[in-house]
């Protein structure tokens, strides 16, 4: 939402032709979306999108114009074409809502549409560019909606669970006791981060490979082992706050690589928003440090990498590295 949320949701709530008012402030969005990314809009995009009369797709376009001529700055936004019967983007528009206007989530939105992972009710195109992907998508099939579910349910309440796993150092699977509390993305696959009652540490399970997942029963309890350097017995803690690798965030800093030539290195700090003195700064959980620098082509295999298919490198690699080997 924008910093006129407030203005719009006030003004939807005193609006007495308003029956719904979370539809009319989505068709708002709908507005200030087709206008910024289409240029322009009419009265049929509404009622076809939402499956509303005319004379509510008129109310809105007028609410809208009335939200903008309120907003600060006051601006126009549209103008009302009567050679064309539709309403166009002015130059001095600017969005009532700049986070579903955004470039990031346009580009979202249109990357999921390409996959085919665009909801209808998220559909906000109208004009769709030809969309080319170079990247590499597993089937959305190899994660079981129950198994998700299940693991959803564990992490929300707090409770062990019974996962069947496929690892790639196993022949069979292999049936773990885990308590998760997290979910984390690696650039390619989603990963549920969970203590392991039969390893005794926080590990990652990638969420395709978990094939079975018990519905989840009983809280789960702290872990207490044999000490494998003293006599006696060790307890542990298995929530969240206790993964001390999942809480503790490691900056990636992050520059141009230098052996490249000077006017490459001022696209590639273009590129990423680097500030004056060429660097970024990337917070990453420690636990997937690892994740990251493998996405990043930042690791030590990715050095030997000739400069053009390794833009970037890190400015701080000694501490990332020693943080990495579970150093400090």
């Amino acid at each position: 939402m924008s910093d006129n949320t407030e203005l719009v949701n006030n003004a939807v709530a005193d609006s007495p032709t308003t029956v719904n008012k979370w539809n009319q402030a989505r068709r708002l969005e709908f507005i200030d979306f087709r206008l910024g990314c289409d240029g322009k809009i009419n009265r049929r995009d509404l009622v076809d999108f939402f499956s509303i009369s005319i004379p509510q797709a008129s109310l809105d376009l007028s609410k809208y114009h009335q939200l903008v001529l309120e907003s600060d700055p006051p601006r126009r936004n549209l103008v009302y074409d009567r050679h064309l019967k539709v309403y166009i983007r002015t130059d001095d528009f600017k969005p009532l809502f700049p986070k579903i206007c955004a470039p990031e989530s346009y580009l979202n939105d249109l990357l999921a549409y390409a996959q085919g992972d665009l909801v209808k009710s998220r559909n906000f195109f109208g004009y769709i560019p030809t969309v080319g992907i170079a990247s590499f998508n597993p089937p959305r099939r190899n994660i079981d909606a129950m198994v998700l579910f299940n693991i959803l349910e564990s992490i929300r309440s707090h409770k062990a669970v019974h996962i069947t796993y496929l690892s790639l150092n196993q022949v069979k699977p292999c049936d773990y006791i885990v308590a998760p509390h997290g979910l984390a993305f690696d650039g390619m696959r989603w990963h549920v981060r969970a203590y392991c009652y039969d390893h005794h540490d926080f590990r990652d399970y990638v969420l395709s490979r978990i094939v079975k997942c018990a519905v989840p029963e009983i809280s789960a309890p702290n872990d207490r082992f044999p000490d494998p350097i003293g006599n006696g017995f060790r307890e542990v803690g298995t929530s969240g706050r206790d993964d001390t690798q999942w809480n503790e965030l490691v900056d990636l800093v992050i520059k141009a690589n230098p052996a490249l030539p000077e006017p490459a290195r001022r696209v590639i700090e273009h590129d990423y928003g680097m500030s004056e003195n060429g660097t970024v700064v990337y917070p990453c959980r420690r636990a997937l440090l690892f994740y990251a620098l493998q996405w990043l082509r930042l690791t030590k295999a990715d050095a030997c990498l000739p400069p053009e298919q390794r833009q970037i490198v890190l400015d701080n690699e000694a501490e990332v590295f020693r943080r990495l080997a579970g150093g400090h």
